[in-house]
């Protein structure tokens, strides 16, 4: 199970401390909506300006053709008020060719609203979409190690799922209805004011308020959509790590303890969405109420200003005959003018969810990168002296992990690194291999510093062997092969051979070409083992690290496993990090490491001859029974 739980009550006091630091990898929260809208433009769809063109033209266009049939009703309208019973009957042809011609154009506006809508989806899609996750994928393989002991993969998991969903939704359906009543809006708008001058600027006086007052609740609203989607993948995170974990649950009956955890993050996340969607749903009743204030405005207003002449009906492009149409004509411009604006403020939430999504998955995309120095060069014909001088280590530089740790480690040799659970064995390996940078000190191999080693070419020369290895869900032969991607078949089998992985792999349903699952979930904990110590062998590295790699395993297995292993360390510099004792007891060198120093150091007999830590420790599992 995930050392990192829901109370930290399991994790190392290295990790805690880890947790507990200043570190500038953790998520931000400078949520800044105005500059996140701008960096999607920038970053991301002004690569498809072409698409974006072509659905502001299709917004504008559409947008017009609504405001064409409605000034066409108006006519219908003023022609029927103007005229008697026997007039109607004369016109009746002109009437329906009106009719048919407002129908034509709002059918005509319907395909250019769909036609918008593709455009935007493949704009969403192929510019925004497909460039935001393969960035987010790219960033994530070069962020230190350091950023994921910070935040959770579920967490980061669901930038790169539901967060990219939420921004491709708002910009495939929500901008483009946006654009779409906004141009509707404006478009009619200028109709009302070429229509009539004097009752087009009544109607329209007090929108400006109206959208002032909308954009600052907008801004005020933003940050509690952003704290909504923080508690999403914080929500994520934590059923990601328990899935994980749910054979350890199981075992020590923690399902009500989880669950309770659960309830806390869920009642956490339920409290923030409703906050955040209470507050965005004020605007509604708020826009309503002024919708039909306007509304009742025009029409008093205006019916006096017609009934005391203060208003003409040839005050633009068309004079209308009749008074009554005027007034209609308005009252049902005035609820197409107030119906776009309704649609845009209803429209808000999904892009403020959006924008807070944006602004998380940038925080990804912004954090500090892995970086060698400047001068740091590629290290070739890797001989494996390792050498620590002085060397200190801190996730907080107030509190140092490692202190002033000292040794030297040559090809052929077995350096043993024990200890208690949290005393520091592992971050060595991490300093090691450029996970972590070394705080003071420095660490060599083959006499360069290892900060002047470019953190791949270091890499190429060392292999981990973990006592609970990845295996990927792809065939054995690919699992071995990850470790030297250039192998061919018969370099991959001659590995797997000389890890003894060949035995049971051959009795495997399609050999070497057998799926294994995700994890390797349809093998044994030693066949995984011997399968992670082939992919060693192939990589052919002159540093090895092997954490625990024979334990957890049956005794049968374990004997092939210590056959490959004692293969695999020949002619190589191994660094072995072990709990049970009876692994080490031929190593070179032990360095028995407590509270972060190296409290001694010597052969096993020489250890057990001074009679101190080591050899407490080394009797007390004889006590205790453990096998040695």
């Amino acid at each position: 199970m995930n050392k990192k739980s829901f109370t930290g009550k399991n994790l190392e006091p290295s990790k805690i401390s880890l947790i507990q630091s200043k570190a500038n990898l953790t998520i931000k929260n400078n949520f800044n909506p105005s500059l996140t809208f701008r960096r999607i433009w920038t970053d991301y769809l002004s690569y498809g300006k072409k698409w974006a063109w072509m659905s502001l033209f299709f917004s504008l266009f559409g947008a017009c053709l609504q405001a064409t049939a409605l000034y066409y009703i108006g006519i219908i309208y003023d022609q029927f008020f103007m005229s008697n019973d026997q007039a109607i009957v004369n016109c009746f042809g002109t009437f329906i060719l009106l009719l048919v011609t407002s129908v034509a154009i709002f059918g005509l506006n319907n395909l250019f609203v769909y036609l918008n809508s593709i455009m935007m989806i493949k704009l969403s899609e192929q510019y925004l979409c497909y460039k935001l996750r393969g960035d987010l994928f790219s960033k994530i393989q070069k962020l230190p190690v350091k950023y994921f002991d910070l935040n959770a993969s579920g967490e980061i998991m669901t930038r790169a799922s539901m967060d990219v969903d939420n921004i491709s939704s708002a910009v495939a359906f929500g901008f483009v209805q946006m654009m779409y009543y906004f141009f509707t809006f404006i478009a009619v708008t200028i109709i009302m004011i070429m229509i009539n001058f004097a009752l087009g600027l009544i109607t329209i006086a007090i929108y400006p308020i109206f959208t002032y007052c909308s954009f600052k609740f907008m801004m005020m609203v933003a940050p509690y959509f952003e704290k909504q989607q923080k508690e999403v993948g914080k929500l994520n995170a934590f059923v990601e790590e328990r899935i994980s974990g749910i054979k350890i649950i199981s075992l020590f009956r923690k399902e009500k303890l989880n669950q309770e955890e659960f309830a806390v993050i869920n009642e956490h996340l339920t409290k923030n969405s409703i906050t955040a969607n209470a507050f965005s749903n004020i605007l509604t009743p708020f826009n309503v109420f002024f919708n039909n204030l306007s509304f009742i405005i025009l029409t008093a207003v205006g019916i006096y200003l017609v009934i005391i002449g203060a208003i003409k009906t040839d005050w633009g492009i068309k004079a209308y005959q009749s008074k009554s149409a005027l007034l209609i004509v308005f009252t049902i411009f005035s609820r197409n003018l107030t119906n776009p604006l309704n649609q845009m403020i209803s429209g808000i939430p999904q892009l403020m969810l959006a924008t807070a999504s944006a602004q998380r998955i940038f925080n990804v995309l912004d954090a500090p990168e892995e970086k060698d120095e400047p001068n740091a060069v590629n290290i070739k014909n890797v001989k494996g002296v390792v050498e620590a001088k002085h060397l200190y280590f801190g996730y907080d530089t107030n509190k140092m992990i490692l202190k002033d740790i000292n040794f030297i480690a040559k090809p052929n040799e077995i350096i043993a690194l024990v200890g208690p659970t949290g005393a520091g064995k592992t971050t060595i390996a991490s300093l090691i291999t450029k996970f972590y940078n070394i705080t003071r000190g420095d660490l060599l191999i083959d006499g360069k510093s290892i900060r002047k080693i470019t953190s791949s070419s270091l890499r190429k020369n060392i292999t981990i062997v973990l006592q609970d290895t990845f295996l990927f869900n792809r065939s054995i032969r690919d699992n071995i092969r990850f470790g030297r991607l250039d192998a061919t078949d018969e370099e991959v089998e001659n590995a797997a051979k000389l890890a003894e992985a060949d035995k049971f792999i051959k009795y495997m349903p399609n050999g070497y070409e057998t799926i294994i699952g995700a994890n390797g979930v349809n093998l044994s904990q030693g066949q995984r083992q011997l399968l992670a110590i082939a992919r060693a062998f192939l990589a052919d590295s002159k540093i090895i690290i092997l954490d625990e790699a024979s334990s957890s395993i049956d005794t049968k297995t374990e004997l092939d496993v210590q056959k490959s292993l004692k293969t695999l360390m020949k002619n190589r510099t191994t660094f072995m990090i072990a709990h049970r004792l009876s692994t080490i007891r031929d190593a070179n060198n032990i360095l028995v490491i407590n509270d972060g120093m190296i409290i001694e150091q010597g052969t096993h007999e020489e250890l057990i001859q001074k009679n101190g830590f080591y050899a407490n420790l080394y009797n007390s599992q004889f006590k205790k029974g453990v096998q040695i």
